[in-house]
């Protein structure tokens, strides 16, 4: 029974904590990633055929919300964040469940029944368990299907098992998904020419001195290029610019809408005149009603107190003292000393608390002071928690009947607290000797910008937004020049806020609606944080990316130059030195030294050189290298030693190290953006939510 009480307890949260945990626990040990695009109707989105109805995500999402609501029920959260990564789940659960059935992969009965029940249950059953109040799943199952058996409540007993329905067919999904997981890890294993290769690739360093020439150390102007150069360099990298989706190249000011100097100046005026009525009124009474003024009054040791500059206040203070402590993020904290008195802080004690009448309570407390053992008191009827060894902090509890009653405890157990129906039954094993308590409240003041200075803010920015007529005007200088900041953004369906500004879905809305080279007008996030304006530069369809995108062109260009660069040092320095000081000497540089492994995709010192990389980790031992061209500047080396690694060959080890690289640990943590190249997923949440 009482297991039962428990549940009823947390009745109200049985579905809520099962919602999305278990797949989300599934998702995110499995796989991280996702990505969508654009649907019609009631379709938020679509994983190649198959429709995302919006019921169904709004269902989610409410699940979610609710639940990190309890997780962070002191923190905001952008809506639109959670909607995108309960999209980007049930994306996931799609593309997962399609190659799932596409394989034949099948639980059955009896795999379904050992995962949820017995001793051998999955361990997330028995923290779902634990969350409700229940011992085991065995537990809780029962009490869902056989509820005429322990008196459960005909709608406790309805909640209980559609919650144990909702969870078994998570946990179908969930045994599905580890069978696929362990079939594509079984088929994608290193063999013994994989696990040597790799082993060869890690088995030496080679230790090299060598001289470079970057290409950055070199005027560009001395190296120009044509059109044809970097129409020509776009064309060899073209692959690198795959554009799966489209996207809207953007510019945008954020303006925060702070408090000026003068709405803080004022809000300083207020608090002072604060700080001297709460010297001059008892306790708090100054603030007694005012909602502007946020009160914390706490009674506790000096120790508990974690703000240090708070904790010298009160240690230091006299009883009615009063001061400023701190002003950060737009907020005054101002600190009262009320009273401190030497008390008992603590005490150490066992618990029990009773539901049931006054004979059962009479009972359970006869039991425990003829010496029957406290764990099988804790197994009586009625006993709903109990608690032996507590350690129980006293200093901040009110000074009432139970608080004396623990205080001035007499020997043995004895009942701290009853009614009709319920009693607190205690033993004060040991009091600690008094300390120190101190009385005291924190006053906190949030200062907001005043409606003169936010209409100062919106006249300054439209004014300076008046004088840009279309985006390509918008730029950094003129930006600056104003006391603005113009940061760049690339949108996408997928996008949820602008750049890193929280409830700003609608600049993105007004971004993916505008035409190439319109301005908006000045738009506000959700939460009235910040003034924003977007000014759209460029639509790159889907595709690849042309030349004319500003990053594309910029690093076409940096690359032909870069060639340019190249190909002359080549022809002016290749063999025109015996040792690498005469190449130093050449090239403006020093000798320096470096290590290289082939396996490593970056050289210390040096960089991303693959080239580099090849040469050094093949090259015989004391012989100089012809100069190299890399990708970022010329190179010259000789190999000076060589290190083997100490350990031979074992096919066991490396085969688990090539696997984590490069076999199935990779490709499981890219598998979703591998099944979506296969997978058109088109994503419509823009018009469904703009806040």
């Amino acid at each position: 029974m009482a297991t039962l009480e428990k549940i009823r307890k947390r009745s109200t949260l049985l579905l809520v904590i099962v919602g999305l945990a278990l797949l989300a626990f599934i998702i995110g040990d499995f796989f991280t990633s996702g990505r969508a695009l654009f649907g019609t109707g009631t379709t938020i989105a679509k994983v190649g055929d198959e429709k995302i109805d919006i019921q169904e995500f709004s269902r989610r999402y409410e699940e979610t919300n609710q639940r990190l609501q309890q997780q962070n029920n002191t923190a905001r959260m952008d809506p639109a964040m959670i909607q995108a990564e309960v999209l980007n789940s049930m994306i996931q659960e799609r593309l997962l469940n399609q190659e799932i059935e596409a394989l034949g992969i099948e639980v059955t009965n009896e795999e379904l029944s050992k995962a949820m029940l017995g001793a051998s249950a999955h361990p997330y059953m028995y923290q779902m368990a634990r969350q409700i109040g229940a011992n085991t799943p065995d537990e809780v199952y029962d009490l869902a299907f056989n509820p005429a058996k322990y008196n459960v409540p005909a709608e406790t007993a309805q909640q209980l098992k559609a919650m144990w329905l909702q969870q078994e067919e998570q946990m179908l999904q969930l045994l599905k998904m580890q069978k696929f997981q362990n079939m594509l890890a079984g088929a994608l294993v290193a063999n013994q020419l994989d696990a040597k290769a790799f082993y060869d690739g890690n088995a030496s360093t080679s230790h090299i001195a060598y001289v470079k020439k970057n290409f950055s150390s070199m005027p560009n102007e001395d190296y120009e290029v044509s059109s044809a150069d970097i129409k020509a360099q776009y064309n060899k990298d073209k692959n690198l610019y795959k554009v799966p989706q489209e996207v809207r190249r953007a510019n945008y000011i954020a303006v925060n809408v702070a408090p000026s100097v003068q709405d803080k100046d004022e809000a300083q005026v207020l608090v002072d005149s604060v700080i001297v009525l709460l010297k001059n009124s008892p306790a708090l009474d100054a603030v007694a009603g005012d909602v502007n003024f946020g009160v914390d009054r706490q009674t506790t040791t000096a120790q508990a107190i974690n703000n240090p500059l708070l904790r010298t206040f009160v240690t230091d203070s006299l009883p009615g003292a009063v001061r400023q402590i701190s002003y950060v993020n737009d907020e005054f904290t101002i600190a009262k000393l009320i009273d401190s008195k030497m008390a008992v802080d603590s005490i150490n004690v066992d618990l029990i608390a009773y539901q049931g009448d006054a004979a059962g309570r009479d009972s359970i407390l006869n039991a425990l002071q003829s010496g029957v053992a406290f764990t099988e008191v804790s197994a009586m009827p009625g006993v709903v928690n109990a608690v032996a060894d507590l350690w129980q902090t006293l200093a901040a509890a009110p000074d009432n009947e139970v608080k004396a009653r623990l205080l001035n405890a007499p020997a043995g157990y004895f009942i701290v607290d009853s009614t009709a129906n319920m009693a607190q039954i205690a033993r004060v094993n040991t009091k600690r000797a008094p300390v120190k308590v101190y009385d005291y409240a924190t006053v906190s003041y949030k200062v907001y910008p005043s409606e003169a200075t936010i209409d100062k803010l919106n006249d300054d920015l439209a004014a300076f937004i008046a004088t840009v007529p279309s985006a390509d005007s918008l730029t950094m200088e003129k930006a600056m020049s104003a006391g603005y900041t113009l940061l760049p953004a690339a949108i996408t369906a997928d996008t949820y806020m602008i750049g890193n500004i929280p409830y700003s879905r609608n600049a993105v809305r007004w971004a993916m609606d505008a035409k190439k080279g319109q301005i908006s007008p000045i738009l506000e996030d959700n939460q009235n944080d910040h003034l924003i304006v977007v000014a759209l530069n460029d639509i790159i369809e889907p595709g690849y990316a042309p030349l004319s995108d500003s990053n594309v062109l910029s690093a076409s260009t940096l690359k032909a130059r870069n060639q340019k660069k190249g190909a002359d040092l080549m022809s002016k320095f290749n063999g025109q030195a015996s040792d690498l000081a005469g190449y130093a000497k050449l090239l403006g540089g020093s000798v320096d030294s470096t290590d290289v492994t082939f396996g490593q995709s970056s050289i210390r010192g040096i960089g991303f050189e693959p080239v580099l990389i090849g040469q050094a980790a093949a090259a015989a031992p004391n012989a100089m290298s012809q100069l190299i061209q890399g990708d970022n500047g010329v190179y010259v080396f000789t190999v000076t030693g060589v290190d083997n690694e100490s350990r031979p060959y074992n096919f066991e080890e490396y085969a688990a190290r090539y696997n984590q690289q490069f076999g199935n640990q990779a490709v499981m943590q890219n598998l979703i953006n591998i099944m979506m190249e296969n997978n058109k997923v088109e994503n419509n949440t823009l018009k469904f939510y703009t806040e």
